[in-house]
C-alpha cells in the first residue's frame, strides 16, 4: 500500500478518528455525521506533503464516525486510542491506600463546605 498524500485527524475529547486518503482532497467544507444530521466541520490544513488536516470535536467519541469531504465522498472512520472500557481500568490505578484518602479527603471538604 503506498502511503497516504493526506491525513484528516478529528479530535474528540476522549479519542481521535484519523483518515488517511491516497490522494489530497479537493478545497471544500469537510462535514460529520452527528445524530443522523451532518455538521460543518472546520478543517485547518498545514502546508506541506503530505497534507495534514485537523479539526476539533467537543464531545466524547462514538465507536465510529462518518466524515464527508469536499467532493461528497463518504468516509467511515474507526477511532483509535481507549474507548471506555480501558479508560474506566485506567481509573482503577490508584493504590487502595491512596483512594481511601482521597475519599476521606473528599468527605471532609463536604463536611465543611456545608457547615458555611
Amino acid at each position: 500500500m503506498a502511503a497516504p498524500q493526506a491525513r484528516v485527524m478529528v479530535r474528540f475529547l476522549d479519542r481521535d478518528a484519523v483518515l488517511d486518503l491516497a490522494a489530497p482532497p479537493a478545497e471544500g467544507p469537510w462535514r460529520l455525521m452527528n445524530a443522523g444530521q451532518w455538521e460543518p466541520l472546520e478543517v485547518r490544513w498545514k502546508p506541506g506533503a503530505p497534507r495534514l488536516g485537523a479539526a476539533v470535536v467537543g464531545r466524547t467519541a462514538p465507536e465510529w464516525v462518518l466524515l464527508e469531504d469536499p467532493a461528497g465522498d463518504t468516509h467511515r472512520v474507526i477511532l483509535r486510542g481507549p474507548g471506555p472500557e480501558e479508560l474506566a481500568r485506567r481509573n482503577q490505578r490508584l493504590d487502595p491506600d491512596d483512594r481511601d484518602a482521597l475519599a476521606m479527603l473528599g468527605i471532609l471538604w463536604v463536611l465543611g463546605w456545608t457547615r458555611w
